[in-house]
């Protein structure tokens, strides 16, 4: 299932085909990522990334969660995601990072606008978060530009590495989307 986001945009779901090319785009990008994503430890691996999608891909086709690489024109670019679902509750939380070859095109906002209707027209969502560090101003224009509500700061919320961050809070009502 490729989820289309416009102007020669998609997004496929993960899978270890994708591994080589995914794993060069996060190797390139390694220290901007790591400025603001807890995962990316020093030692990560080529190991750590098929381990990674080997777990993902069961959740992508139980729809437990959606993770996807992003593709711009064929060339790998980035990954976005659903986070584990709360099926009872009809929420979840959307992670992504885009390699800094590709910033500045609007890439990132229509493939968070495609996930976004994915997600409440296909998977039944009520709720999507997003959470970013309050310092990362490029991660936080993406749902401000889509029209999420900001609806505060987590104090503290997340250890990365050796400190703690606050985490912006936004988010969307499926009967806000348009």
């Amino acid at each position: 299932m490729t989820i289309p986001a416009g102007e020669g945009i998609e997004l496929r779901p993960v899978g270890i085909a994708d591994a080589a090319a995914l794993y060069a785009a996060i190797d390139r990008n390694r220290a901007r990522l790591r400025e603001w994503l807890p995962w990316i430890h020093l030692s990560y691996g080529f190991d750590d990334l098929t381990a990674f999608l080997r777990e993902r891909m069961p959740e992508n086709a139980a729809r437990t969660s959606l993770t996807t690489c992003i593709w711009a024109a064929d060339e790998l670019c980035g990954s976005i995601g659903l986070h584990l679902i709360d099926t009872r509750n009809r929420n979840t939380s959307i992670g992504y990072w885009l390699d800094a070859a590709h910033e500045g095109r609007g890439i990132m906002t229509r493939a968070c606008r495609a996930l976004v209707t994915e997600g409440f027209r296909n998977y039944g969502l009520h709720r999507i978060e997003i959470r970013c560090a309050t310092g990362n101003a490029k991660s936080a224009a993406v749902p401000q530009r889509l029209g999420f509500t900001e609806e505060g700061v987590l104090r503290q919320a997340e250890w990365l590495y050796d400190h703690w961050v606050d985490l912006r809070v936004f988010s969307m009502l499926v009967q806000d989307w348009g």
